[in-house]
This record gives C-alpha cells, structure tokens and sequence, in this order.
C-alpha cells in the first residue's frame, strides 16, 4: 500500500467518463475520453508491505536491522576505532528482507488499472463478445448474379457492432441493427444496400468506442502509459544502505590484508554480475512498454504490438484433439486453436548404497518423468473490436499457452495410449495427464512482424465498403527484428507489462556496490 493518499495523485477535475479505473476520480457519464490523472510522484514514492505475510517479514528484517545498528553503537562506544563497525553487516540481511517485502509504487500502480490481472482470461468489464454469433462470421449480402443471400467472406474482418442482420416477412425485407428494425423494403438488393451504408457509416465510429476494454490502446489506460517512475522508492533506500551497511563492516574488520581481499574481490565481481543483469533485465522490461500497441484497424506493415480476441478465420471446423488418443468426450476438445498436452508418470523404488563409512544401506527414491505428448498451432483471426487480423500460429517459435485448462490423473477408456511402464524395478503411483491450450474466445498478446498476405489468399472486396481499410490483407508472423523478439502468449498485453522503475532503481545499489568495494580496496591497499 502506499504511504498516504498524495503518493499516488488523482485529479477529480479532469476525469470525463463513467468507467475510468481510478476510483478517487468521480468521471461524468456520457463520453469515451478518459483524462483520470494518477501520476506517481517524481522525485519520491514510500510504500509499505500490502499484505501480513509482507508485515511479518519486513518486521523481521527492522529487528535484524535494530540488533546491528545496537551492537554496533555498543561497539563503537567500547572500542573507539574502526572495528566497531564491524557489527554492521548484521543489518544487511535486514535491511535486503525490508527492501524486499516493500513494493514497487509502480506496480501498485498497475495493479489499480488492472486490479484481478489473471494470466489468460478477460479481466476487465465490460468483456468481448464471448458467443460466435456475435462475431459476424457469416453475414450475408445479395448477390445479383446468382439471385442469392451468400455469406461476406470479409464479414469477419469488421468492426465489432452494430450487429446488422435481414429476415424476410411476407414480401418485404427488413433490415435490423442491434436486433431493431431499421427499415423495410421490397426487394433484396435494396436491403443489402441499406446494410452496406449501415456498415460504412458504422466503420466511422471512433476507434475507442469499438477498442475493447482491456485494449492498452483504451483511454482509460493513458494515465497508465504516460506515468513515470519514481526515481527513489523505500527499497532503493534499503539497497543503499545495505551495500553502505555491508562495506562498513568489512572496512572494520580485524583481519589480515589477503582475507579481506578475498571477501571484496566477489563482491566486486557480484555487483559487475548485478549490473548487467539489471541492464538486460530493464531492457526487456521496457520493450513491452516502448511498442506502441497497434489498432487493428490502422494496422501497418512492419514490427508491431497486438492484442486481441480469437475468433475462426475461417469456416473451416477446428482440428479435433484427443489427448493421447483417447476418444472419451471428457478428452475431446473442438474448439482449439493451439495446444500442448504432455503424460508425465512418477515411480517409487527402493535402492542399496553404501554410506561414507562403508556400511549397506536401503533409502527410496522417486523420480516423475516425461512420457509423451503433443502440441498443435492452427492460423487463427485476431480480432480487437476494431477488426481482424490474420495471425500464423505456426511461424512463432515462442508460444506460452498459459495456466493448465485441464488434467487427468486417471488414463481414459477409448483408445487411449498405454500406461508408462517402471524404469528401475520399482511402481507407478502417480499418472498425470495435462493440456495448455489456446481456445476461440480466449484474449491473445503478439509481438509480431506484420506484412502481406500472398495475393492469393487474400479475400476480395473490401472491409465495411471502406477501400482504406487494409488489415484483411496483411498477417501476422512470428518473426524477430533488432529489439523485437517475436513472441505468442494467451493473455492480454498486461500479462507481459512488467512494472517500470527509474535509473536510480535499476542500477543505482550494484553501482554503489562497485563504487564501494573499489573505495574499500583502495584504503585496504
């Protein structure tokens, strides 16, 4: 939690809408632009434990804390020299257990915009369209030609809403939005036409009145996107003074030259380690946040951020996966797009060996292994209430197919593959069966390289009768460029958002163990 209402700022003047996920912020119904600010401060930001378990080891590490800084006042005060610093390093594992059990202002932060972050699942109200019907999968137009209703093959690349539809009563044709009849007419062609104007004026709309919810591209997420880190934060501080803590006791130390090298020598090799560990890990952290997520809509070619829902591309049926083989329905998945399933088994045996002092002895042993499995990625469109994209699956070398959607520790009846057999004499007694999946419906997250589709399998005609609209030609393909690394997960772009922290935070404790251990050299020397 943070330490008091100002550490993170809300401004009540400048909310303007009915949704905004800052909950100080009293937003007006009625509009889509969401200015809530809640910017961190600049300079400073003190936080403190969020939960007991956090309380009870922050506690513990202020009593560490408390007994170093204790012994080595006492210490000082008897010996009146150097040594009496030595009593300091007792501090340093306090102090790293405070640091730790504080958390980080920004991702408190994150958490307000997005405050049940689940890997793979929709998080946020109001969610996608969850049922295929509300996908405009089959929306037909009149064809003159052949004097019939036939499906839109670029249907599915629409925007989402408003649901547009034509039934026939008597002789009269009517045409429907949003399941209202919008007018009547008395011949086929003329509803279609009505129906394309409908589509054409609808594809105006701005982009946040169709982005979903949870789309980083949403107004409700700019505060987020625009906010900076604090350059000091509580644990930067108890960083600090445990490298300060850690060197004052190794200053006061009363042992020979060559000992006291061979404890600074490592630790200036670990803080070089935790330099550079910091930089690449800022450096991915911030990859994420750098890309700017793409609308779907305005897609271009090139390197690009996408989320979205998964719905067919087309309507071809999914492939059938039985896991192992096995063809009980409770085994049987239709509605997949990418999976992994593995059958791992664990035996228990008894063994002899021969103890240190030559003596026979018995102990058991257990040992779960891989036995088999496999996985499967099929293209799939990657709609984002805007409209659809072509995403190949199978081009993505990197694919985290989430949280198990299912397991079994008991093989099936039909046509299951056999159980795993002992490797060491011993007995089964554990079989597990399991399956990471990606489903239609589920929200997807792409760091991919977009670029054109081959001129053959792209669908003729054109999106929601706007010849600007392109994104129906263009696919998404896992391919790496210089600071882009290609990458397919389930989840939303905020399963990737690692939270951000300032120069300071990042490299400024293994800086300063470096800069110290030099100085403490230096003097030794």
């Amino acid at each position: 939690m943070v330490a008091n209402k100002s550490a993170i700022k809300s401004n009540p003047q400048q909310c303007g809408c009915n949704d905004c996920p800052i909950g100080e912020c009293k937003c007006n119904p009625g509009c889509f632009n969401c200015d809530c600010a809640s910017y961190l401060p600049k300079w400073f930001c003190w936080t403190w434990p969020s939960s007991m378990w956090w309380w009870i080891l922050w506690s513990v590490g202020a009593v560490l804390l408390g007994f170093g800084l204790t012994s080595s006042i006492t210490s000082l005060s008897l010996t009146q020299n150097k040594a009496g610093l030595a009593p300091l390093m007792f501090s340093v594992p306090g102090l790293l257990m405070m640091a730790f059990a504080s958390p980080n202002p920004f991702k408190e932060m994150m958490n307000r915009f997005v405050p049940d972050n689940q890997e793979g699942v929709w998080n946020i109200d109001p969610k996608p369209p969850m049922d295929s019907s509300q996908w405009h999968l089959n929306r037909v137009e009149w064809n003159d030609k052949v004097k019939e209703w036939l499906p839109n093959p670029l249907a599915r690349y629409e925007q989402d809403g408003p649901q547009i539809a034509v039934n026939q009563e008597g002789e009269e044709w009517v045409v429907l939005l949003d399941e209202e009849e919008k007018d009547r007419f008395d011949s086929e062609m003329e509803a279609s036409k009505k129906m394309e104007k409908l589509l054409k004026k609808s594809d105006k709309l701005d982009a946040q009145e169709m982005i979903f919810a949870e789309h980083p591209r949403h107004n409700r997420f700019r505060a987020l996107f625009n906010a900076t880190p604090p350059q000091f934060t509580s644990s930067f501080f108890y960083y600090i003074f445990a490298v300060l803590f850690l060197l004052g006791g190794l200053f006061g130390l009363q042992v020979e030259i060559s000992d006291k090298l061979q404890m600074l020598i490592p630790l200036l090799i670990l803080g070089t380690v935790l330099l550079i560990l910091s930089y690449f890990n800022n450096k991915k952290v911030m990859e994420a946040w750098d890309t700017v997520t793409s609308i779907v809509k305005f897609v271009d070619a090139g390197h690009n951020e996408l989320v979205g829902q998964v719905r067919p591309i087309n309507n071809s049926p999914p492939e059938i996966l039985h896991v192992d083989g096995c063809k009980d329905k409770s085994w049987t998945f239709r509605n997949l797009v990418a999976w992994s399933w593995s059958y791992h088994a664990t035996e228990k045996w008894t063994e002899t060996y021969t103890d240190s002092k030559g003596r026979s002895r018995t102990r058991t042993r257990t040992e779960t292994r891989y036995v088999r499995g496999g996985s499967h990625a099929s293209d799939y469109l990657l709609h984002d209430g805007t409209g659809g994209i072509l995403v190949k699956a199978s081009t993505f070398n990197d694919i985290n197919l989430g949280p198990e959607i299912w397991s079994s520790g008991t093989r099936g009846k039909k046509g299951c593959g056999k159980y795993a057999t002992p490797r060491h004499g011993g007995r089964m007694i554990k079989h597990k069966w399991s399956l990471h999946a990606i489903a239609f419906g589920d929200p997807t997250y792409a760091m991919a390289r977009v670029t054109n589709r081959p001129h053959d399998d792209i669908p003729r005609g054109t999106v929601s009768e706007n010849a600007s609209r392109v994104h129906h030609t263009l696919m998404a393909i896992g391919e790496d460029a210089p600071r882009r690394h290609a990458r397919l997960l389930k989840g939303t772009e905020f399963s990737v958002l690692k939270p951000k922290a300032s120069v300071f935070g990042n490299f400024g404790p293994s800086a300063l163990l470096i800069i110290s251990t030099l100085v403490v050299l230096m003097t030794v020397l």
